[in-house]
């Protein structure tokens, strides 16, 4: 006869497994962090998806950048730390802003972040860097141009996009100089990144979107620079094609770019996971996970838009927002994504 202590210790562990199988959950085995994601992108069932998410922390130094990283890592649990690239890159020193030349990075904080990274996780967790795509770094040094002062930086973005495409189309050569020498800038860093030990790179492309002009306009302007940077991270395990402002007229467009993962906003963009799904058979990050309104989700709520994305992604399908979280998120607002996943 079996102990009544035992006893009950065992009916309380039969009814604690049903209760987390009601949950939507499978028996729980215990995985590293790396072996969770491989599982993943192979495609294999796992009891839970990997994941991880972010926000900024816009911290000065590459010391104070890792710091945050590795304390978020720890306090969170995450599968894949993305390490947020809050650097800029360097102005032009002519005074015009698209007289650039190639660097041999454009990030060497960044750089030094990873470095902080790679050595403070010891092999625990896969990393990797966050890039923007030349369009949006030309954006960024366009805005930053006097007369765009006077402008919040979102009011500023906005008004300066039809500059942007007037400017694309008086100053085609201009443009197209200062968009290579950003691109192979962003190159030769990815070949540091990659000597580093970063596992790839999350990739946003910015003006993938019809506010920013066609699909015409994307591709004679924008795309054989983004395809480039994508090469350059071929082979990596975690490159993350991120498409952060995504209409469905360039949603085809990506198919030949190499990424083993792509990333977008469900609720940004309207578009289902499983209408992407038709296009590309790679990895899903995030996607269903609303990054807009995350601070007012609760746990269950999280549990639940994770686990009808999966369900359209499939197994190969990594749990993550759609973009970042709000920076000025509590913690307590913070835990409740890797609670939804068990965590």
């Amino acid at each position: 006869m079996i102990p009544m202590d035992r006893r009950r210790f065992l009916s309380s562990a039969v009814a604690a497994s049903l209760a987390f199988a009601r949950r939507g959950f499978t028996q729980r085995i215990e995985r590293s962090h790396k072996d969770r994601v491989d599982r993943a992108l192979a495609g294999e069932k796992l009891d839970r998806p990997p994941f991880t998410f972010y926000h900024h922390y816009n911290r000065p130094t590459a010391q104070l950048e890792a710091e945050d990283h590795l304390a978020f890592h720890r306090a969170y649990k995450t599968d894949i730390v993305k390490v947020m690239n809050d650097f800029s890159y360097p102005p032009s020193n002519t005074g015009k802003w698209y007289e650039l030349k190639p660097l041999d990075s454009p990030y060497p904080k960044q750089l030094a972040t990873l470095k902080l990274v790679r050595d403070g996780l010891k092999g625990d967790a896969y990393y990797i860097d966050t890039l923007y795509g030349p369009y949006m770094t030309a954006m960024l040094m366009f805005v930053a141009q006097p007369e765009f002062q006077k402008y919040s930086q979102a009011e500023g973005e906005k008004k300066v996009i039809p500059v942007i495409a007037e400017f694309q189309r008086q100053h085609p050569d201009e443009w197209h100089h200062a968009l290579d020498a950003i691109t192979q800038s962003t190159i030769n860093h990815i070949h540091r990144s990659r000597e580093i030990g970063a596992s790839g790179a999350l990739v946003s492309l910015y003006n993938t979107a019809t506010a920013y002009g066609s699909v015409e306009v994307y591709n004679r302007y924008s795309r054989p620079y983004d395809k480039r940077v994508l090469d350059a991270l071929a082979g990596t395990k975690l490159t993350i094609l991120h498409l952060h402002n995504l209409d469905r007229p360039y949603l085809a467009q990506f198919k030949d770019f190499n990424a083993p993962v792509l990333q977008y906003s469900v609720k940004e963009s309207g578009i289902p996971i499983a209408e992407a799904r038709k296009l590309y058979p790679n990895t899903v990050i995030g996607a269903g996970v609303d990054e807009i309104d995350f601070r007012k989700l609760t746990s269950d709520q999280m549990r639940t838009e994770w686990q009808a994305a999966r369900a359209a992604a499939g197994p190969k399908y990594i749990a993550m927002p759609g973009c970042s979280v709000p920076n000025n998120s509590t913690t307590d607002e913070l835990a409740r994504f890797p609670r939804s996943l068990g965590v």
